[in-house]
Order: structure tokens, then sequence, then C-alpha cells
């Protein structure tokens, strides 16, 4: 998401999606299929020629659409270094972003060419394939490590600096539960690293690193990185803290896979000892804000979408905040120098 306060759902029809993607880009539907997003219209678009291509259509404005242009460009450049993001198919005029309009309003357009692959949260979590979790965000970070600065103010409930007002104002929508004492102790443990987040390295990150944004090519590599709607400038563990804290919710042990997750990155992109000493702090909290915001959200029209982005969270942020955390911090620092 984009805007820093109250951000637009945009909801389009499917009649629509087709009527833009024939007018501005010359293709024409012959399948769509509806994907979930947070707060745009998302279909994966396919063509009688058997083409593939996501098209994302997001609530326009003039500050939403620098922003918009400022994360095509960072997708773009991930792809010219390697790095499976998908590649932008340009409107009819030859533009990476287009502005349409749809029943008399603006939307923003961007269309790419459709990924394949499973999504980490159906792979089997080998320890292989969590290790290439780790060398992939490393690889994302390189690559951001000198984008520049978003061109307008960017926030979010995600956002690691903002992880206790997340947190509290969740918190307030959640009955007591077991879910809510999760929350609570989660919050707890990210008090300990809060302070300490501003002294640390700051870059450009795409911040949302997690099992449903991550494809799986083959067993145990990573074959394309998705959704790049949450970048924002930030500390630079913000990363990694994401990818391991949801790698690793699939597997028997959670813990285990957060390290190896760890480890394929350290082989990458080493960490300051400060910023090894607050990564688990940091997945703890992104842990529970996942659970706090989207069990505040349930029941509204994209409940569905809610329930599947906090399932097995309760489960991982359980065994993260029942591990030793020096042991923990000891096994970090071993691994990331």
């Amino acid at each position: 998401m984009t805007d820093s306060v109250a951000p637009e759902t945009l909801s389009l029809p499917e009649r629509a999606v087709r009527a833009l993607l024939l007018e501005h880009y010359g293709l024409r539907a012959h399948a769509l299929q509806p994907l979930e997003s947070e707060l745009s219209t998302v279909f994966r678009v396919a063509t009688a020629e058997g083409r593939a291509f996501a098209c994302k259509a997001s609530a326009y404005s003039e500050r939403a659409l620098r922003i918009v242009r400022w994360q095509v460009g960072a997708m773009e450049r991930l792809q010219r270094l390697g790095i499976p993001a998908g590649e932008t198919l340009p409107d009819r005029a030859g533009a990476s972003v287009r502005v349409a309009e749809w029943d008399g309003r603006p939307v923003i357009l961007h269309v790419g060419g459709w990924l394949e692959g499973i999504p980490l949260s159906e792979a089997d979590p080998s320890p292989a394939l969590m290790r290439a979790v780790g060398r992939t965000a490393a690889a994302v970070s390189a690559a951001l490590a000198e984008w520049p600065a978003p061109p307008a103010p960017v926030s979010h409930p995600w956002e690691l600096v903002r992880t206790l007002r997340s947190i509290d104002d969740s918190l307030a929508r959640m009955p007591v539960s077991g879910a809510r004492a999760l929350v609570e102790a989660a919050r707890g443990r990210f008090l300990d690293v809060a302070g300490r987040l501003d002294a640390l390295p700051r870059q450009t990150v795409h911040h949302d690193l997690h099992d449903s944004n991550l494809l799986v090519d083959g067993a145990e590599s990573i074959g394309g990185v998705l959704d790049f709607g949450d970048m924002v400038r930030g500390p630079r563990i913000a990363e990694l803290a994401v990818a391991a804290a949801y790698a690793g919710r699939a597997a028997e042990s959670p813990v285990a896979a957060f390290l190896q997750v760890v480890e394929g990155w350290g082989r990458a992109v080493p960490l300051l000892p400060e910023e090894a000493d607050a990564l688990l702090d940091a997945a703890i909290g992104r842990l529970g804000v996942n659970l706090a915001v989207w069990t505040a959200r349930g029941g509204g029209d994209r409940d569905a979408y809610a329930r599947n982005r906090s399932a097995r969270t309760a489960r991982v942020l359980r065994e993260f905040l029942d591990a030793d955390p020096e042991a923990v911090r000891r096994r970090i620092r071993s691994l990331v120098r």
C-alpha cells in the first residue's frame, strides 16, 4: 500500500479490466483470473495466443501516481539485474504506467509479464529453499541500496518503524483471546528494539518479501519477487526480518527455518552487530503486526484475504516467543558477520 492515511481501495469489475487492456495495451483477454489484493484490483490475464500477464489497477491520485512510477522503476531495476520481478508491458504509447479512466474516474494501470511458480507458502520448506529465500532477500536489498527515496512520504501499517502504533491500533479492536495475548507479548518484545531502529543503516526496502510474494521455481530456488506496493525507506534489516519471519510458517521448526534464511542472507550481505542483535525482535514485531492487523480487520469485504494472510502466524509467533532469545541472537551473529 502507498498512502499513509486511509488508502483508497479499488475494485474494478472484470468487464472494466477487459476494456482497459484492449484500449490501452492492445491486449484481448481470453481469460481473466482475479487475484487477492489488499487494496488494488489484480488479475492474471491470459490471451488466446498463450501469453500471460499480471494486470494491477490502483486508485488514482497525483501522489499515488508518483509513487507507483517509483515502485515500477525499482521492479524494472531488479529485472535488469537478473532478479525475476516481471518484465513490464508498455502501453500503446510506450509508458510503463498508464493513467486510464473507467466510469468517470481515473485509475492507475500497470501490466507485467506473468511469473511462473508456486507461492513459497505452498512449497516444501527445505533448508536449501530457506537459504535460497535469504539469498534472494539479500539480492533485493543490494539492488535497492542505491534506489532513491520515494518521491512523496510513504508509510503503512506493516512498516517496521510503525510496529508499536500498528499493534496498538489493532489491539483496540481485538477481543480478549489467545491471539490477543500473543500480540501483547510480541509488543513487549519489540519494545526492546524499537528505540534502536533509528540508529541502524537505512535504505529503500521492498519490505514485503513474505511467503505469498516469493515464487518457488523448482525445489530449491526462488523464481519470482512480487508486489512492490509496500516499498519504503527504512531500516535495512526490515528486508531480512520480513523474509525470515514468514518463510518458515509451514516448517516443522519455524525458528530453525528462520535461521536458515538468515544463513542464506549472511553468505551474501553481512550485517552490523547491532543489526544482528535487533533482527529477532524485529521479526517478532512483524509477526505480531500480521496477527493483530488481520484479526482486527476480519469480517469486512476482504475477510477471506484477511484470514489467509494471518493463517499459521499464531503458531510461528508462539515458537519465536518461546525460543531462548540470547541463543538465537548468538546464532544470528555467527551467520551474518
